[in-house]
Formats: C-alpha cells, structure tokens, sequence
C-alpha cells in the first residue's frame, strides 16, 4: 500500500489484578506510542502500523487464557462475554464516533459528510473494516481524504474476533468433552488450524490484493491465533520464569518488533508473510514471561509505561480524529500543533479513562437501567439516527447541487460565455482564476460525480483484478474513416470528454487502451504485489502490440508516472522510462501511425488532499487551493522521450497553459472545478477543453484526411 492505515487497540486485560502482566501492559505502551507517532509523522518511523499486529496477538492471548480457565458451555455463557466486552469496550468508543460526527458537521467541507457519515455508521456497527476493504478495490478512492473514523477498521476486526472466539472455543471444549478428548488438546487443534488457514489465506491475498488482504478478517485471523495458541499451551508454557534463557527470549521478541518498527514501510506486502515478525515476536515475549534481572521487563514496567499502558485504549480512541480534524481548524499543522494535539489526546484519553471506562462501566454494573444490553441496542440506534440525519442533510445538500446543467448556466452568466472553463486562461478581460466566484459547475459538492464516461464505462484495467481487463471502449464514431488509439493511464482517460467531440465532429473512431496506475511503457513498474507488478506488465506488453497492429491512423498517448520502474525509486526512474517510453513510441510510428503524446496536466495532489474539499472548505478564498506551477507540473519521460527523438511524425501536445498562468496553477478555471479529486479532469472542466485542444492537434497533425 502506498501507505498503511490506521491501527487499533485492545480493551483493557481482562484478566484479575493478582494475575497482571505488567510486561504485557508496557509491550502495549510500546506499541500505542509508535502507532501514534507513525500516524503524527510517517516518515519517521515508518513501520509504526505494526503496532495492530502486537495489539491482535495481546487480544488472541487474554481472551483466549480467559475462556480456557471459563469455557463457555452455554449460550447465555457466550452473551455474557458479549455483554462484558461491551461494558469494556463500547461506551469510550460510542463516546467518541459521536464527539466526531459532531465535529465533521462543525468544521469539515460538506463533501465529505456522506462518505464520512457512512464511515461513522460503519463503525458504530463494527463493519470499517469491510466497509474500507470495498472502497479500496475503488481505484476513484485514492483521492478521498482519510476519515477521523478510519482507525475503526482494526477494531471492527477485533469485535469480529470477539463475536466468534467464544463461539468456537465453547464448541471445541463441548466436542472434545463429549469425544473424550482434553479440552486443551481440542482447543489447541482448533487454532492451529485456524491459524494455518489464515495465515495461508493471508500470503495468498497479501500478492493478489495488497489493499483489501490489509482490512479483511480473514488474512488477519492468524494474528490472534497466535497470541492463542501460547494461551493454549497452558500456564507452565507462559509462567513467570527468572532463567537467562527467558530474558535472551524476550529480548528476541521485543527487538523483533523494534525492527519491524524501524524498517518496515508503505510498500512493505502487509500483512503477508512481514507481520510475522512483529507477531511472533510479540508472543516470544508473552511465552518468555521474563523476570531475570537483565530482562526487559523493568523497561516494560516503568511509570510512563504502566500510565501508557492503561489509557492505551482511549489514547487510540482520541488521537485519530483529533489528528485528521485538527488541519481544518488550524492554518498550520507541524511540529507545534501535532505536539499540542498529543497532549490535548492525553488529556482526554485519562478523562475518558476514568470517567467512562472505569466509572460509567461501574455504573452499567450497578443500574439495570443501563445493563450492557440496553446500552448496546440504546446507544447504536442513537448514534445511527444522528449519522442518518447527518446523511439526510448532506443528501439533500447534494440533490441540490446535482444538476449540473443548471450550475452551467448560472456559472455562464456570472462570468460570460467567453470566459467560461479554459477559455477564461486566455482572454486578459476574463477574472483572475485566483478570484472568488459565486457558483461553481459543478459544485464542489458533487465535483467527484463530475467524473469522464469511462470510469462510468468501466474502460480501466485495474490493479485488484491483476490488470487481466483487456476491455477496449469506444468513442467518436463507430466506424469513422480515422482510426485512433488513446492510450495510457488514468491521465489518458481524463482527456475523453476533450476527445469524443473531435472525434464526431472529424470521422474518428477512438479505441481506449486504459489502465488504472500502470503505464504503459514497456518496463516492469513496481506495486503493491509481484502479481500486481506483472499483471501491469503482462497488459503494457498486450496494449503495445495491439496498438502496433491495429492499423491505427493516430495514436494518442498519455501517463501520470506513478509507479516507480523496478528496483528504482520514482525519481531514479525518469531516466529509465524516458528510454523506454522512446522504444514504444519509435514501435508505435514504425506501424505507420502518427503519434501524439499529450504531456501530462498538473497534479494538485501534491499539495491537496483533494481539490473539492479544499474548494469547498475556501469558497471565499479559492487561491487557497492553487500552488506554484513548479509544484504542481509533474515530470513527464514520456513527453521528454519525444524531444529526444526528434521524429516529425511523433509531436507533443502542450495544454497546460490552460491551467496554469504566471508561474500559479489553478484549481478552479472559469467559474468551473477543473478536478473532480487529486488529479483527474472534471468532465466539465475537460469539455471546455475540446476546442483549443483540437486546435493544437491540428497545429501538430498536418494532414488533411484526419481533418473535416
């Protein structure tokens, strides 16, 4: 993944005091404080979102070590452990999806509200993790700002864990009782092959799928079994134990995970085959149960540890949303707001601590009227019809927004036909594009609808299907005189609404040969998995000789290089795909075809998260949303290729001075949104561009027959 996401933590031990494992309590600490500052500055410590992996084997070992020595025989045994996983862990987080809902609706753009009110629903009901796992699979997704309820997905894994643990275990000691076998045997058969069958499935998907293997239970599953299988060992495995063998263990475990810390990063293939170092080094550390005097255990029982350790649940809880919120309030967020960011997530964290887990949980105890169960229906319904009236607002906001004609014209006549989209970057009595407008086509609010046909037409190769798509779409006419190739990435795909009139209006027929990320360029590009890399391969290697056999007249090409050439970084790779990018091209005209490359358009995603939240949130103050032009234009090999082959019959097309003027690149041009995300033309915003586009195509083109 290009970055891994948020992690979560466990419920307080559910163990009693006089069985209190202070080293577990500060292996927590550790890994709460390296979530956190992963999550406050990634590039330091780059392999932070480990600390899920340690937090998944603590969970599989307490639970489990719980229900061995109370197996459940009945099911009213089964909801009680139920009910006491919701008095433990329900009321800090039902706490704090409501104190964000909250918060969106104060200080967040209205763009986000529906996906974040889902977001907020999903994770009141513990379904984020499914609920990211779908939207990853979205190549569109890419550009949405992180939610200050993304940190839910580990957690909605963990509920889902507890929902089925003792489930199974009672099933496994009712079956072995009545088949004659120790109980402990039965449960240990039961998670080692559990554990077998996840971890497998979690290599497996791991290569396949990097982006959906990271939130599905099922790859994640192994982690807590491990933890359980040393519960299952039994006491004696995990006794306290004072020998020089044991701290040599724990010291093992706990570099293990230190290591995975500090060297793991984005691109590392999570989980996989990797989370078995943190994982097992963290049930190495569990099992040694150290008490040697040159064990970690007098590092993992310090005061700042134990204090960690025990507001670990609700520091997590806290410092997500505070970290993702905090931007829209604030004009600057670097080393001093992030550092008073953690101390006001402390602040809460002990408030939260005491006063809601420890007293509010007492008090469920207490008063039947606030019994686990009612709390569970009471407070789910409550926090769902508060997300339902954040989603209505934000629906009828949007239905109000969504007729994108309407917004046109009123866009039309407050800043006049001619200087209307592009058109206003070259008429000097046209507004500055860094001005304020009144409205906006298409609204910010529904800007990410405003989207090209062929993500509509599903046109994409896409990396969650291997890039085995071989779709090619169709634009222009169906059998024009001049047959045209459009080929490249996502950054091709956005200039169709620009070419599909050219293409009408001059008898072309335009075959697509699009893929989501992958360039196609002739060189093997990294990804998230070696199947990933290769089916990006397999399909540039498919497209190129189907262009160069395809009797094409004209080949239009276009690329956003996003992913590195292997084994360089992406800057290391310009060098590499400017040759290589020559070769395909020299291919290409070779055939006979003309060739084009369209050079690639500004990337605001830079600097914005996205382009209609931060229009949304500067409405009055659109320059907000523009940057430097050297900021914004990316590099391009393949447009550079073109001037190192110096081949009249390969040219290169040049709009960007429809986005960009003296020195700036905008956001918004001529009254309209010119990205529906990070860096893909809106259909509006790329319609305005057909006719100087043509223009620049017949400057480049000299040929009668492809022109009417």
């Amino acid at each position: 993944m290009s970055q891994q996401l948020s992690t979560s933590l466990p419920a307080p031990p559910i163990k009693p005091r006089s069985s209190f494992r202070g080293d577990i309590q500060g292996v927590r600490a550790l890994a709460v404080g390296v979530v956190v500052l992963y999550h406050f500055w990634p590039h330091r410590l780059t392999g932070g979102f480990v600390g899920v992996d340690v937090f998944f084997v603590i969970s599989g070992f307490l639970i489990t070590a719980h229900l061995i020595s109370k197996p459940p025989r009945t099911a009213k045994d089964v909801g009680k452990f139920w009910m006491r996983r919701v008095r433990r862990l329900l009321p800090a987080s039902f706490l704090v999806i409501l104190s964000s809902i909250l918060a969106v609706w104060a200080v967040a753009p209205a763009t986000v509200w529906r996906d974040w009110g889902l977001q907020g629903l999903a994770s009141t009901f513990y379904f984020q993790n499914w609920y990211l796992a779908g939207t990853s699979v979205d190549y569109m997704a890419e550009g949405e700002a992180e939610s200050p309820f993304q940190h839910f997905w580990s957690l909605s894994v963990e509920e889902q864990f507890y929902f089925i643990w003792p489930i199974m275990i009672g099933l496994l000691v009712f079956g072995a009782l009545h088949a004659g076998i120790k109980p402990r045997a039965a449960v240990l058969g039961g998670v080692g092959t559990l554990l077998v069958c996840s971890l497998g499935y979690s290599v497996y998907l791991t290569e396949q799928n990097a982006d959906v293997a990271y939130f599905s239970t099922f790859t994640r599953m192994w982690e807590f079994a491990v933890g359980a299988l040393v519960a299952a060992l039994g006491p004696r495995f995990y006794a306290e134990s004072r020998t020089g063998f044991s701290a040599v263990m724990a010291w093992v475990g706990l570099l293990a995970v230190a290591g995975a810390v500090l060297t793991f990063e984005g691109k590392t293939p999570f989980p996989g085959v990797a989370a078995a170092i943190p994982v097992v080094g963290t049930a190495l550390v569990i099992a040694a149960h150290s008490k040697h005097r040159f064990s970690p255990d007098r590092l993992l029982g310090l005061p700042i540890m134990r204090f960690t350790g025990d507001n670990s649940y609700a520091i997590y809880l806290w410092h997500w949303p505070i970290l993702i919120l905090a931007p829209f309030v604030l004009d600057d967020f670097f080393a001093t707001e992030k550092i008073t960011a953690l101390v006001i997530t402390v602040l809460l964290a002990v408030l939260t601590q005491r006063l809601v887990e420890t007293r509010f949980r007492r008090l469920m105890e207490r008063v039947p009227q606030l019994s686990a169960p009612r709390f569970l229906v009471t407070g789910s319904l409550v926090l769902a019809l508060i997300v339902g009236g954040f989603q209505l607002t934000s629906h009828q906001m949007m239905q109000g927004a969504k007729d994108v004609d309407t917004g046109i014209e009123r866009v039309k006549s407050e800043v006049g036909i001619d200087c209307f989209g592009a058109s206003a970057m070259k008429d000097p009595d046209c507004a500055d594009p860094s001005e304020g407008y009144e409205v906006l086509a298409p609204s910010p609010l529904v800007a990410e609808e405003d989207r090209p046909p062929v993500y509509e037409d599903d046109c994409f190769a896409s990396s969650s299907s291997i890039f085995s798509d071989r779709t090619v779409c169709h634009y222009g006419e169906e059998d024009g005189q001049i047959k045209v190739a459009l080929v490249g990435n996502s950054h091709a795909g956005h200039w169709v609404p620009a070419l599909d009139p050219i293409a009408e209006h001059n008898d072309w027929s335009i075959d697509t040969y699009l893929a989501s990320a992958c360039a196609v360029l002739g060189e093997e590009q990294e990804f998230d998995s070696k199947e990933q890399a290769a089916g990006c391969d397999e399909y540039g290697d498919w497209a190129i000789e189907e262009i160069t056999n395809g009797d094409y007249d004209l080949i239009i090409s276009s690329n956003r290089m996003s992913a590195p050439i292997m084994g360089h970084s992406l800057e290391e790779s310009e060098d590499p795909a400017t040759e290589a990018y020559g070769q395909v091209l020299q291919q290409w005209e070779s055939s006979g075809s003309r060739v084009v490359v369209l050079r690639d358009t500004p990337w605001p995603g830079e600097t914005l998260d996205n382009v209609p939240d931060c229009v949304s949130n500067n409405d009055d103050a659109v320059q907000e949303c523009s940057a430097p032009a050297d900021t914004w234009l990316p590099m391009d090999p393949q447009a550079d290729a073109v001037q190192q082959l110096a081949n009249p019959r390969i040219s290169v097309v040049n709009m960007n001075d429809y986005f960009c003027s003296k020195d700036t690149c905008h956001s918004v041009i001529g009254g309209v949104m010119a990205y529906f995300d990070h860096s893909h033309l809106s259909e509006t915003f790329a319609q305005t561009l057909t006719d100087p586009l043509e223009n620049r195509l017949r400057e480049t083109v000299v040929d009668n027959r492809m022109w009417k």
